[in-house]
């Protein structure tokens, strides 16, 4: 190991104890600082090693950093507890899924980070409108309940006779940690989660599609990412309404009326398309002229597309049975 790191220096921090939670099951790892006698680094992940042990990725900021050094730690609280959030909601969602989908679902994978959440799971076509809204509600349900989560260490047998949610694939040591929302959601995780669902204060789903036959994705967000997705689409809407000279809770009648424009318009526009080619057929006549014994016929038309042309074309070459047109 290097004795001591300056300034600007990369580095991989191992501390004899840690509160930093390393990368692992969907989630990503802590950031935060590290603040020795003689300098501060900017924890910006944590990993661990496949023995278990957690290292912190950082760079000196200020100062240096020296092997031995006893320093003080900040974990980034804010970004630490949106993890947290996001990651108890996957759990909902599970839940949710299973209760309107069917038992048939489990997990296939998940991402969480400070922003959003995303949930791969095992159902066999896309869901509907309704089906969405319906795990949506579920989920808030159960935010709305106030659950406080129990957290406890067991044996892996007695975690699942418990008929806690094991990750398909995944390789479990002897002891496990078992998250539950009362009876609603048991599942075995590691990651870190809030005390109380309520914490999570509001869930939205941005969208669900698939990624594999037989596994879908959906993609949510929690919290005060809910109130920016809301507050961003009043935003739109509100631009919108502006655009169309109305007020947002008419924006649909509105755009009803402007389609029933467009609509006339275009048939009157079809009109006027028909009337010019009418035109153009009735002046044919006296305007085929012969050139060295071919037939040629010659028009100028204006105010057509390339379609009313063509069909003009063919009624011309009826018309003129031989010739250049």
């Amino acid at each position: 190991a290097v004795e001591r790191d300056e300034k600007d220096t990369a580095i991989t921090i191992i501390l004899d104890k840690t509160p930093f939670h390393a990368e692992g099951g969907g989630q990503i790892g802590d950031t935060g600082y590290i603040t020795g006698p003689s300098g501060k680094a900017e924890v910006t992940d944590t990993k661990s090693l496949a023995n278990g042990l957690t290292y912190m990725i950082a760079i000196v900021t200020e100062g240096s950093l020296a092997k031995g050094d006893e320093v003080g730690i900040t974990v980034d609280k804010v970004r630490n507890l949106d993890i947290a959030r996001n990651h108890t909601a996957t759990h909902l969602l599970q839940a949710a899924l299973r209760k309107v989908l069917g038992t048939h679902v489990n997990q296939a994978g998940s991402l969480v980070t400070p922003e959003r959440l995303r949930f791969d799971f095992t159902h066999f076509s896309p869901m509907t409108n309704e089906e969405l809204a319906e795990v949506e509600k579920e989920v808030n349900r159960q935010i709305m309940k106030n659950v406080d989560l129990e957290i406890e260490e067991m044996p892996v047998d007695d975690a699942i006779k418990k008929g806690a949610m094991a990750l398909f694939g995944e390789k479990y040591g002897e002891k496990v940690r078992v998250v539950s929302m009362g009876d609603y959601s048991k599942e075995l995780c590691g990651g870190t989660h809030v005390n109380n669902t309520s914490e999570i204060a509001d869930f939205k789903i941005l969208s669900e599609s698939g990624i594999a036959a037989g596994v879908r994705r959906i993609e949510a967000i929690t919290s005060n990412s809910v109130q920016d997705y809301y507050r961003a689409l009043e935003i739109r809407l509100n631009e919108a309404a502006k655009e169309l000279k109305t007020a947002p809770a008419n924006i649909a009648e509105r755009i009803k009326l402007l389609l029933n424009e467009v609509k006339q318009l275009k048939s009157e526009n079809e009109s006027l398309k028909a009337k010019i080619v009418n035109e153009n057929l009735e002046a044919a006549d006296t305007s085929i002229s012969e050139i060295n014994g071919i037939k040629v016929l010659a028009l100028c038309v204006e105010g057509v597309e390339m379609n009313e042309l063509r069909n003009l074309g063919d009624s011309l070459k009826a018309k003129t049975e031989e010739g250049v047109i």
